[in-house]
């Protein structure tokens, strides 16, 4: 009996002793996946500056486009090998807390110690997939797994505005380094420095007036942010008692060389640079998390996930977003229940939200409304058309989650009713939660075709004006909307127009714009059924204008400005000059804000007249 008792010790012991090999193989195997991720996004971000001053655009959106595949590539790599190392304990959950125990002390002091924990869950999540996922599995919820917020010293450069405020911003410009050269660098600075001054009269009182006893300083970022045509100096005016007024310079690369186009000023202004609706900056930094805790001061009002969606840590940025979603549910009163969103209800997509929310949640239905008849395929593989895609302040970004859970008391029964029949085979209920097996997560806006009935006359030129702008900023990067309804578009809080319903969407260079034929017989023109030929591909944008037949005052104003978006010429035009490798310029802040030759911003001007 002893004997027998003895050797089942011995088993026990060395089974668990094959169960820490295989456990920390594992962890080491994920760990050397992360830092060989890490290693090729910040390859691919170091060209950034190259690239600007080379003026290499297509390279740019390239680029751009390599390095949204960095991240599933690595964890693809990473779950091969460990499919291999753990062979028959692959789904031993046992096993794979053991792994996470051990990575979680590998990666414990680690620079980027929370985008190496998404890592490891994204790997957990490619290799357990659909089965239950516990987040005892995972580093996400626990307080020791939120990243507190650390110095940035290192970040950061400092001017003292001992010898003057404009010798200041002469010495912040002239410290950056290109290998290319300015065009008129002397008047562009002069620009800078009497816009910065009158915007912090406007915005800062405290730090304009320390400015004017050169006390205080101008902190700057010590990277550059590159995004599409244009690099941005991030950075921030500081009086002495701690006020201080962000700033961010946009530096383009023109035929005739560099030049400062623009200055934002304040967190509302820099927040809408890092907008939503904006494709990712590329800053050469191995230390992320440390730029987010920086930029996180700079604009204050805007969440985590928001920023390191920005820099391009999109993964992460949903680990980050799902906190913000659990605090803020567990935050709010019991009775903020979830609801259908405010707007007309989609064909393809259930979406809801709640009215307390700035997000709507889109689930695609099982069956869609005709006349559409796209499957679920289909339209996963447009919202990964636009993940890819330059979307310059046009197209909402999304972030896409499998198996995400929600309380089910904020449900309603009419709702959970109403879900079962349109999204049945996407949802499950399993204790008090509601899980969604796959959905989409977007900002919140508001519906154009309801924004437009709570408009004045001006308002509603404005609108419409921005509304023809984003169709064209949209043509200009090969994408074509498909189905362009009022409904299909939001406004944002600044009033810009963003589009957000992708089951059609397309590059531009794929449609075949065509003018309607004619007929000698008026009774075919009449008839519901086609009298021509039409082609899956074939556009007519003569038809547009039925987007506007329940808005005739909505259709006056649009057509005041863009009469040409209803001839095939604007189109093709477009076609053309994509075809000749043409990249749009379209800037992430207002035409105003813009330096004008040998004058100050319009927008300050005016602002100086009212004053005077």
């Amino acid at each position: 009996m002893l004997e027998l008792k003895t050797a089942n010790t011995l088993s026990t012991q060395t089974n668990n002793a094959i169960e820490q090999v295989i456990a920390t193989k594992l962890a080491r195997a994920v760990f050397a996946g992360f830092e060989a991720m890490f290693a090729e996004f910040l390859n691919i971000t170091l060209g950034a500056q190259s690239r600007f001053e080379q003026r290499q655009w297509q390279s740019v959106q390239s680029a751009m486009r390599e390095r949204l595949q960095v991240y599933e590539r690595q964890v693809k790599n990473v779950s091969e090998a460990v499919r291999v190392i753990a062979f028959k304990e692959l789904n031993d959950p046992r096993l794979w807390q053991q792994a996470k125990h051990i990575y979680g002390h590998m990666v414990q002091d680690h620079e980027n110690q929370p985008i190496a924990h998404t890592f490891f869950n994204s790997t957990f999540g490619s290799i357990w997939d659909d089965k239950k996922i516990r987040t005892v599995h995972l580093f996400v919820l626990k307080a020791k797994y939120r990243a507190k917020s650390r110095p940035f010293d290192n970040l950061v450069s400092r001017i003292s505005l001992q010898n003057g405020f404009s010798q200041a911003v002469e010495q912040l410009i002239y410290r950056q380094s290109f290998r290319v050269g300015f065009t008129d660098l002397a008047h562009d600075v002069d620009i800078l420095q009497r816009t910065l001054a009158l915007g912090a009269q406007q915005q800062c009182r405290q730090v304009y007036e320390l400015m004017n006893l050169n006390d205080g300083y101008i902190e700057y970022a010590n990277s550059l942010f590159f995004r599409n045509k244009a690099c941005y100096l991030i950075g921030r005016c500081i009086a002495k008692n701690g006020d201080n007024m962000p700033f961010a310079v946009a530096i383009l690369h023109t035929q005739s060389g560099l030049k400062l186009d623009a200055v934002m000023m304040g967190a509302d202004q820099l927040s809408l640079l890092f907008g939503f609706a904006r494709t990712y900056f590329m800053v050469d930094t191995d230390q992320p998390a440390r730029y987010v805790d920086y930029l996180s001061v700079l604009m204050p009002h805007k969440q985590r996930f928001e920023l390191f969606n920005a820099i391009g840590f999109i993964k992460h940025a949903k680990t980050e977003f799902y906190r913000y979603k659990v605090d803020t549910t567990n935050n709010s009163p019991i009775d903020d229940k979830y609801i259908i969103a405010p707007g007309t209800p989609g064909m393809v997509m259930l979406v809801f939200t709640t009215a307390g929310s700035d997000y709507v949640y889109k689930v695609i239905k099982d069956k869609f409304s005709a006349p559409k008849t796209s499957t679920k395929a289909q339209v996963m593989a447009k919202y990964d058309f636009v993940k890819q895609a330059d979307r310059v302040g046009r197209l909402v970004d999304t972030h896409e989650f499998r198996y995400l859970a929600f309380d089910l008391n904020r449900f309603s029964d009419e709702l959970l009713t109403h879900m079962r029949a349109s999204i049945g085979s996407s949802m499950a209920i399993a204790n008090k939660a509601l899980v969604l097996k796959h959905v989409y997560v977007e900002r919140k806006m508001t519906p154009l075709n309801l924004y437009i009935n709570q408009c004045d006359d001006k308002q509603l030129n404005n609108v419409m004006l921005d509304y023809g702008k984003a169709i064209k900023e949209l043509a200009g990067a090969n994408i074509f909307p498909g189905d362009m309804l009022m409904k299909n578009f939001g406004v944002t809080r600044w009033g810009r127009v963003v589009f957000y319903d992708y089951d059609e969407i397309c590059p531009l260079t794929d449609c075949n714009f065509r003018d309607l034929p004619s007929s000698e017989n008026s009774f075919d023109e009449l008839s519901s059924e086609s009298y021509f030929d039409v082609a899956e591909n074939d556009v007519f944008p003569s038809q547009f204008k039925v987007f506007f037949s329940a808005d005739q005052q909505a259709f006056s104003h649009f057509c005041q400005q863009h009469q040409d978006l209803f001839s095939p010429d604007f189109w093709l035009q477009c076609q053309a000059d994509i075809n000749a490798g043409q990249l749009a310029d379209v800037y992430p802040y207002k035409q105003s804000w813009r330096f004008q030759p040998g004058l100050l911003p319009i927008s300050l001007i005016n602002f100086w007249c009212v004053k005077r």
